[in-house]
């Protein structure tokens, strides 16, 4: 899923038009965005486990996980509105497929 997202994450970062400090406002902006995606997909998972281990609750535990992945990524597009900054847009660009990727992982790990 991630090398299919790469040509655009390329095309978008890579602009011939942005100078050298939009790239450089674009990588922090990037690097914050993989700390919110640690953090929800970190805690999406602790949520997880704590209901799959709740006997009867198994099904509020999936359904939990997949509010707070959405809600996750309802506040990074609230963000690209309210920024409104080209950089910002490229950095959450270049966040949005790692939120999901960490997600694949902790479910995976958790089968």
């Amino acid at each position: 899923a991630l090398t299919s997202y790469s040509p655009t994450i390329s095309a978008v970062y890579f602009n011939p038009a942005k100078t050298l400090g939009a790239m450089v406002e674009a990588d922090i902006y990037c690097m914050m965005g993989l700390v919110f995606a640690s953090f929800v997909s970190l805690s999406s998972m602790s949520v997880y486990w704590f209901f799959e281990l709740q006997p009867g609750l198994e099904w509020l535990a999936d359904i939990l996980v997949l509010l707070m992945i959405g809600l996750g990524m309802s506040v990074v597009a609230w963000m690209k509105v309210w920024m409104a900054k080209p950089s910002f847009n490229t950095g959450s660009q270049i966040r949005s497929p790692v939120q999901f990727e960490y997600s694949e992982v902790n479910v995976l790990f958790s089968l």
